[in-house]
């Protein structure tokens, strides 16, 4: 059941007061921020830069480009051309989604599911305890492969709307240190700590994954696994280091594409080291207006239309183990349109 009524698209978009979100700014005003950022490192021609990147794009990002050996040299993000159009294309979307997806899993009302399709799994009680346990300390979070790093906006808008207001570390592990230019605008723009570390999950020493996820209150795995599915018998050993070096009582944020197997792959793997599922959406298809997605000077410009139309799925498991307390039911919240929890001051309360 969802007790608040507002959308995260509505209180991104139309930009709610300072107690409810952590900027005055839109989506749209981020995703042009850091368009001109990216552009204003360009030397060459704008237009085609933009369009040799998007045909990169275009090509790596099919199921046959995924599905090559090589697919991860199919798309070359150290390119700035390829960085704007990926940008352009993607990057507002992501954050709207997954900031609706969060916002829903701690029982906001997010997401507009009809009747019949509700939350496969939905433990409110459980994910009002994690974030009461993190509500008074500061929050450490790891995005893998977090390149523009949109996850760290959605983050950081769910947590502000959840009343966390202590300091936000983000810890990037990506394997194109090209983008740490672009995350460093990012986390500026969001107000947020932030680290960059250059790291090739299929490669690394598995023993340098560890202070990326010890200690962390959430780990995040954004569009991030599809990218790894011709490499999994590799990809399987760093993920399965990542999970059973988690720390009990955090949270794994997942979302991804809702085919090609990555899904499941990751929900045997996060059951086998002791996860279990508090929020889960198997099939989200989710339709944006483009209009909050790019500025329209550069909708015109690129003659491009950004990816308003995204069929992702989504999920939340929290780490059992040593230290989890099972029961917590959590903290009730205000059925009123304002964002709090039961006992502060609300003429609804």
């Amino acid at each position: 059941q969802h007790y608040k009524s507002i959308t995260f698209i509505e209180i991104m978009v139309n930009s709610y007061n300072d107690n409810n979100i952590f900027w005055k700014n839109d989506v749209v005003t981020l995703t042009g921020y850091i368009i001109k950022f990216v552009e204003n490192h360009i030397d060459g021609p704008i237009l085609k830069e933009f369009h040799q990147g998007n045909d990169q794009i275009n090509y790596g990002y099919t199921d046959k480009g995924l599905g090559l050996s090589n697919s991860k040299d199919k798309i070359n993000f150290s390119e700035l051309g390829t960085q704007l159009a990926y940008i352009y294309r993607f990057f507002a979307s992501h954050v709207l989604i997954m900031g609706e997806l969060l916002l829903s899993s701690s029982g906001w009302a997010g997401i507009r599911y009809s009747p019949s399709k509700p939350p496969l799994t939905q433990n409110l009680g459980e994910m009002n305890r994690f974030i009461d346990s993190i509500s008074s300390q500061h929050v450490a979070v790891t995005c893998f492969g977090g390149g523009p790093v949109s996850e760290v906006a959605a983050l950081t808008a769910w947590l502000r709307t959840e009343g966390i207001y202590e300091p936000l570390l983000f810890n990037i592990v990506d394997k194109y240190s090209a983008w740490s230019c672009v995350a460093a605008e990012v986390a500026r723009f969001c107000n947020v700590e932030l680290h960059y570390k250059e790291l090739d999950f299929l490669t690394t020493q598995i023993d340098d994954l560890l202070p990326y996820v010890s200690t962390m209150d959430i780990v995040c795995m954004s569009k991030f696994l599809s990218a790894l599915t011709a490499h999994r018998e590799a990809a399987t050993r760093s993920l399965r280091y990542v999970l059973q070096n988690m720390r009990a009582g955090a949270i794994l944020v997942y979302v991804d594409n809702s085919g090609g197997g990555t899904t499941q792959w990751l929900s045997v793997e996060a059951a086998k080291a002791d996860f279990h599922e508090v929020f889960t959406v198997p099939h989200y298809p989710a339709r944006l207006s483009p209009a909050i997605l790019a500025p329209n000077e550069r909708r015109s410009l690129f003659n491009v239309k950004a990816t308003s139309t995204l069929n992702v799925a989504f999920k939340v498991f929290l780490k059992k183990g040593r230290g989890y307390s099972p029961g917590f039911t959590g903290t009730s919240y205000c059925r009123s349109k304002f964002y709090h929890r039961i006992g502060d001051s609300c003429t609804s309360c």
